[in-house]
This record gives C-alpha cells, sequence and structure tokens, in this order.
C-alpha cells in the first residue's frame, strides 16, 4: 500500500510539474501569416493603390479609366468596393498621390491622378469615406509640351513631379501657377519618381534602360546612373523611406529576377542588397512599402517580368554591421509571404494602419496581408533556427490571438 501510495504521489508530483511547465511557457501569438484575396469590380488592369483616410482606399484600374473605392472595417479589412469612372473609360487613369493643401470645396482629402491617353493631371475629391459617393473632378492640369502620357505623379514642396512614360520625360509643375514648369528628356522609360529625403534631389527610375535619372535641383538636364548588371536590371519602384534615404527595387528580365534593390544615398551613391532566401533570391522586385520603423519595410515580389517569378511580400529588416573599424548596411532579418494567386502580376503595395494592402495587376483582385511575419518576425529564413523549427516559437504552448483577423 506505501508504495502504491508512493507512486500515485509521485504520478501526481510529475503532473503538476508539467502543468506548471506548460503554464510558464505558454506564449500569446498572431497568426503567422494571414493574406486574403478580395475580387474587384472587372477590369483587364488594375494598378495604383492609395490610403486616403483610415477607412477608404483607391484603386485605380487603367485600362477602363476606371477610379475604385474600398471602405475598410474597424480592423483594416477591406468592407465593399464601388468602381466609378471620374472622366471618360478612356482617359487611362494610372498614377494617385495625395494633394496635401486643402481642395477648396472638397469634403476632405483630395488626390492627384494621371490620366496618361488624356494627358493631364487630375486633382479628385474622392467624395468622403462613402463608397456610394461619387468622386468629382475638381481641378485639370494638362502636361507640357513636348513630354506626354504621364503616368505617376509625386506633389513635393507646392510642385507636382511625374513619369511621362509614352514620350520619356519627367516633369515638374507648379501647383499654384502651372505655367511654371519644366521639361526633361530622359532614357526610356521614366516609372516613378521621388524626392530624396535629405539631398532634395530627384530621382526616377528608368526601366527600358536600366537606368535612374539624378537631377540635383541645379537648373541642369540630370545625369543618369546606370544599374550595375551584375546587381540585376530594370528599376521600377522609387520610392523615399522614413530613414532619409530613396530606395529602389529591380524587377529583373524575362528569365529571372535577382531579388535586388538599392539605397539612394544623399550623395546620390547606392547601397545595393540581395535577398539570400531560397524564395527570395531569384524574385522580381517591382515595388516596396514602409511603415513607422525606418529598419522595417515591405518588398513586392511580381511576375510581370518574368512568369516563373514569385508573387510574395518580403519583409526585409536593415540593421548596420561593423567590420574592421568600417560600418556597412546589411539585410538582418527577411522572411516571405507568398500569394495564394501566382501570375497576377503583382504590382503596387502600401502599408497602412497596421496592414499591408497590394494590388494584382492581371486578375482584377488586391490582397490583405497580416500577421506576425509582416509585422517582423527575429527569426529570417536564412537561420539555421529557421532550418530547424521554421516559425515555431519557443514555447510549450500557444494561445492564438485571432481578434483582428
Amino acid at each position: 500500500m506505501r508504495l502504491l501510495s508512493l507512486l500515485s504521489v509521485l504520478q501526481l508530483h510529475l503532473s503538476l510539474v508539467s502543468r506548471s511547465h506548460v503554464r510558464a511557457t505558454t506564449v500569446s501569438s498572431l497568426p503567422a501569416k494571414g493574406v486574403v484575396e478580395y475580387s474587384l469590380p472587372a477590369a483587364a488592369e488594375t494598378h495604383e493603390i492609395l490610403a486616403v483616410s483610415d477607412n477608404l482606399l483607391l484603386i485605380s484600374q487603367q485600362t477602363d479609366g476606371s477610379l475604385l473605392k474600398v471602405s475598410l472595417d474597424g480592423n483594416g479589412r477591406p468592407a465593399g468596393a464601388r468602381k466609378w469612372t471620374p472622366t471618360s473609360q478612356w482617359s487611362g487613369l494610372h498614377g494617385l498621390t495625395l494633394h496635401s493643401g486643402s481642395g477648396g470645396n472638397a469634403s476632405g482629402s483630395t488626390v492627384w491622378a494621371t490620366v496618361q491617353f488624356d494627358n493631364a493631371i487630375l486633382q479628385i475629391d474622392p467624395s468622403g469615406d462613402d463608397i456610394n459617393s461619387q468622386p468629382k473632378v475638381i481641378n485639370t492640369i494638362p502636361i507640357p509640351s513636348p513630354a506626354f502620357g504621364p503616368h505617376a505623379v509625386l506633389e513635393n514642396n507646392g510642385n507636382l513631379w511625374i513619369t511621362c512614360k509614352d514620350s520619356s520625360h519627367v516633369v515638374r509643375i507648379s501647383i499654384s501657377n502651372p505655367d511654371d514648369h519644366q521639361v526633361w528628356a530622359v532614357s526610356g522609360r521614366p516609372i516613378f519618381v521621388a524626392v530624396h529625403p535629405t539631398s532634395g534631389d530627384v530621382f526616377s527610375s528608368l526601366d527600358l534602360s536600366s537606368k535612374i535619372w539624378h537631377y540635383n535641383n541645379d537648373g541642369g538636364s540630370g545625369n543618369e546612373i546606370a544599374i550595375p548588371p551584375e546587381k540585376g536590371n530594370t528599376p521600377v519602384g522609387l520610392v523615399a523611406g522614413p530613414d532619409g534615404n530613396a530606395w529602389v527595387a529591380l524587377l529583373g528580365n524575362s528569365t529571372t529576377g535577382t531579388g535586388t534593390f538599392g539605397r539612394i544615398n544623399k550623395d546620390a551613391s547606392i547601397n545595393w542588397f540581395t535577398l539570400s532566401s531560397a524564395i527570395g533570391s531569384t524574385a522580381g522586385l517591382i515595388h516596396m512599402a514602409f511603415g513607422q520603423d525606418p529598419t522595417q519595410f515591405w518588398l513586392l515580389g511580381s511576375s510581370t517580368a518574368c512568369a516563373s517569378c514569385v508573387n510574395a511580400v518580403f519583409t526585409v529588416r536593415i540593421d548596420t554591421l561593423s567590420t574592421g573599424g568600417t560600418a556597412s548596411p546589411r539585410i538582418a532579418v527577411q522572411n516571405s509571404i507568398v500569394l495564394p494567386t501566382q501570375r497576377s502580376w503583382t504590382h503596387r503595395i502600401i502599408s497602412h494602419g497596421g496592414s499591408l494592402y497590394l494590388t494584382e495587376l492581371k486578375t482584377s483582385t488586391f490582397a490583405h496581408v497580416s500577421g506576425a511575419a509582416m509585422n517582423g518576425l527575429n527569426v529570417s529564413e536564412t537561420w539555421d533556427q529557421y532550418s530547424d523549427y521554421g516559425l515555431g516559437l519557443k514555447a510549450q504552448g500557444i494561445d492564438y490571438n485571432n481578434t483582428l483577423y
């Protein structure tokens, strides 16, 4: 009896220790990766995406001149979409950017939009967050000759900077006085334009010539920086980052991508980075998005140039490695979030309200991306820990937090 009693006590003790151990190492976790694709009103091509308010996104569909209003619920999930045509189905509505000033009698924030086939810039009042309220055009600025075919538009310091894809020009237009403008001829074809947040210089990605146009505000014609062939080709996304630099993504060619992107410093030198994960190393990178943390951002992999290239989001964290007394930037963490639909030609990505939103050009869809991998994991896909455990957490138990999803 004493032996049986002793065994019972021992079993109870082990049970309590085991429960205590589990309780002590139980952690709470968001879903690792959340990707939901949403159908949009049909169009041959779905292009740009812009956050206007906490609850409203705008999306352009160039092939029928449409502007979509997409509402978001309190957790950032898409709740509905409505299709509107601000001018005509033939306008080629494409680029979108927020206007920093007031819109006169506008109901709220207004938006600049390029109409590539009508050769003009529109100022559009979205008519508030109600997706059933029709957007209104409140101003039209023509593109000065000889430039034509406006693609992307950026507002900076009272000016609009525009890339004219069809004529291969970069244009500056004063918002208050459109007669005050400048036109620069560049190599083919300017896609994005960005003002460097530290130097104030202007850069534009030239996809067909694999160059970056650089203008240092001296009244001259600017110069063009060739992409080193060993790094890749076809620069597309070029945006200013919260770290005080501009960044550029390389799309690659019809055979492969190189998973390469660059940081443009204030002296116009470029630090190049290449994803080294199995998925990222051959990715064609088309765009990028930034949040509040200047060391972390998201790269958008696309099949636009290369059909076999992955459509995915890559979460990247940059840090500075000191070797031999010299500090150099490097990729510290990289993780991939692959989209359910491949060969969709993922096109643009934005960070908004703690989530990512991206357009898929060929499938009339856009995606909402969330989860721990999007917010930044502390484990990289290139580490031994990932090889052994993947995204597993160092715990005996996990409580999942689905309140936001």
